[in-house]
């Protein structure tokens, strides 16, 4: 089947057997929560609104964190020029079709890349398919990562425009200038995986030059470099210049070790983790998987161990504290705390893994191809031998979780019918008793169904019928009180629904937090705050079922609360404070008045909406000053973008003018 048709297809039956609506949002069908309701709509939402119904740029937001940079935080994506759609389409339809568009082209990007490599149409197609597919891209998409599957959709073609840039003589200038764009755009999309994916693509230009011996050629990628500084400038200068306020730079090794990977998790290479925590998710679909360590094997012996080297240090620095590797690193490389969750880089063998299973299923092909013509391979023997081997303590592992571990039924399931089914086929085709196009859709199709099989474990997807409509009782009732800023302390009040209604809110969900303003949350809040949270204050509890609960015994100090503007707190349980009046109660929630703010007063127009000389926050005339520079490093920054394209454009229109 051709790649036009193969990629849409796989992109379409997921969207489909996972439920997709266009106005509909991922979830984990487990969880009560996703970015991309939590983050991404309201960031969305709230662009859209400011440009077309305030026509500002979206510099800043007062609607969560008692009000924050809004253009410098990389979560919001006002430097990732493709987000600017949403000026177009409403911001649940701009999602999902953001959605779609990076799905294909992390599709396309894969089979651009893979037949750079020399593969074959069926291995090109199974890379493909074997990416887009792949489960921790799912998962994340689950989870409403919206940011890492925009960055995975660019890392193939960042692969293959580093290629490029290094093998061939002519075209060098625009060689580099894709590679730089490929760049940006991956480093816009998502900081945290450009960490990742720049490092993959550091040791690829290095390996590849080591060979050539020509390190001359080193100084061609200023010019990629020089662009990508250019193109990202909107991000990177805010971020620097409010580094010196926010929390992240300040993480111990242990907060940033979080979410880390157990040894145990190795068994989830076997074993398809069907729920779960996505960063934990070890599963690269098995076939797939095998396939790629055959991949390996057919390399050079320099490769292989090269590809066992990069095998082990992926593992000991996805092991975070559980390891000794990621301490160290991160005791010595200070940087590498601000990008958090080091079971991230399991990100790399989710890119890597289905191109070797491409070498590998082109390695598979071949070797069938030789039997059936007699030719005498002494080494085959024993490739058929590890294969049943293998295949066997899959087949039996599969057995013993749905005989003794406390695992759904569907996982030792997978492993067992995926164990059986893939040595059947393998050895068969070994044998020469398969010709090559049998081979490849009975591989393709064991591949599909499994990476769709756990797909459809991962992925749900729910409409505002689920997580706005049923707040909008609650969100009328307070706009009637006219409040100023709310306090929830149980997430009574969710951000997608302060951010349809303009409510302004006392704290909220985001990793990019100003230090000052933590401070004042702890002390208003009365909830310690001893670890770093993505969830200002935090929940502190072991399962999202029990929010109910969520500080319930915590202290409220109202009259820090009224010095930062909070009017009314809401919340799931009755809150025993004498200067909280209760004022109504919507569908269980408790909607309580601070009578230590004054509600006659004039609130403070300017931005930021801060006390003045709060400690650890910039003052009034630093946050404008930085607003400004905001406002100007993008327009430079979106300027160069359009000059590159521009320049890529006729480039391009020329090359094919002139063939």
């Amino acid at each position: 089947m051709s790649y036009r048709y193969m990629i849409p297809i796989s992109v379409g039956l997921l969207l489909l057997l996972t439920g997709f609506r266009p106005d509909s949002l991922p979830f984990q069908p487990q969880s009560l929560f996703s970015d991309a309701v939590v983050t991404h709509w309201p960031n969305a939402h709230f662009t859209r609104r400011v440009v077309l119904e305030e026509h500002r740029f979206p510099v800043w937001r007062e609607t969560i964190m008692a009000g924050q940079p809004f253009a410098a935080n990389p979560l919001n994506k006002t430097a990732y020029p493709p987000q600017w759609l949403v000026i177009l389409l409403p911001p649940a339809l701009h999602l999902n079709v953001m959605i779609t568009i990076h799905l294909l082209l992390a599709g396309w990007g894969m089979v651009r890349w893979a037949q750079s490599l020399g593969l074959r149409r069926e291995a090109v197609l199974l890379s493909a398919v074997a990416y887009i597919l792949a489960p921790r891209i799912v998962a994340h998409l689950s989870a409403g990562h919206l940011d890492i599957i925009y960055a995975m959709a660019w890392w193939p073609w960042l692969m293959l425009m580093a290629r490029r840039a290094l093998i061939q003589e002519r075209h060098t200038l625009f060689n580099m200038t894709c590679l730089g764009l490929s760049a940006g755009l991956l480093f816009l999309a998502d900081v945290r995986v450009s960490l990742f994916a720049f490092g993959a693509a550091g040791v690829y230009i290095f390996i590849h030059l080591s060979n050539i011996g020509e390190w001359r050629r080193l100084a061609r990628f200023a010019i990629p470099l020089i662009l990508l500084i250019l193109l990202t400038i909107s991000l990177t200068l805010p971020l620097l210049s409010w580094r010196e306020y926010t929390n992240r730079g300040d993480l111990r090794v242990d907060e940033a070790g979080t979410l880390a990977l157990e040894p145990l998790h190795l068994l989830g290479l076997i074993l398809p983790a069907h729920e779960g925590s996505v960063e934990t998710l070890t599963y690269l679909g098995l076939p797939v998987m095998v396939l790629g360590v055959i991949g390996i094997a057919s390399m050079r012996v320099r490769y292989r161990w090269l590809s066992i080297v990069a095998a082990i240090f992926i593992f000991m620095y996805a092991l975070g504290g559980n390891g000794v590797l990621w301490p160290v690193l991160a005791d010595n490389l200070a940087f590498l705390r601000w990008f958090r969750v080091p079971s991230r880089i399991w990100l790399i063998p989710t890119l890597l893994v289905p191109i070797l299973a491409g070498h590998g299923l082109q390695q598979v092909l071949v070797w069938g191809d030789a039997v059936r013509e007699k030719q005498v391979l002494p080494a085959l023997k024993r490739v058929r031998l590890l294969i049943a081997a293998t295949m066997l303590v899959v087949i039996i592992t599969g057995i013993f979780a749905l005989s003794f571990l406390p695992l759904p039924a569907s996982t030792g399931l997978s492993a067992l019918v995926n164990g059986t089914m893939l040595a059947a086929i393998l050895l068969s085709a070994l044998a020469g008793r398969l010709s090559s196009r049998h081979v490849v859709w009975l591989i393709m199709g064991i591949i599909f169904l499994d990476l769709m099989w756990t797909g459809t474990h991962w992925l749900e997807w729910r409409g505002k019928d689920v997580w706005l409509e049923p707040y909008r009782v609650l969100a009328e009732r307070l706009v009637e009180d006219e409040p100023h800023r709310i306090y929830s302390p149980a997430y009574s009040l969710q951000q997608q629904v302060a951010e349809e209604y303009d409510l302004q809110l006392f704290g909220g969900v985001d990793p990019f937090q100003l230090t000052g303003i933590v401070d004042a949350i702890e002390q208003g809040s009365g909830v310690p705050i001893t670890v770093y949270s993505p969830v200002v204050p935090p929940l502190n509890v072991v399962d999202e079922n029990n929010l109910n609960l969520a500080n319930r015994d915590a202290t409220i100090n109202t009259q820090t609360l009224a010095q930062w503007d909070v009017s009314h707190i809401v919340a799931p349980y009755t809150i025993d404070h004498e200067r909280l009046q209760l004022l109504d109660t919507v569908n269980s929630v408790l909607i309580y008045r601070n009578l230590d703010y004054d509600m006659t007063a004039v609130s403070r127009e300017h931005v930021p909406n801060w006390p003045e000389d709060w400690p650890r926050l910039p003052d009034v005339e630093t946050v404008q000053s930085l607003n400004r520079m905001m406002t100007i490093v993008t327009i430079i920054s979106f300027v160069i973008f359009a000059f590159t394209v521009i320049y890529l454009a006729r480039e391009t229109y020329q090359r094919h003018v002139y063939q």
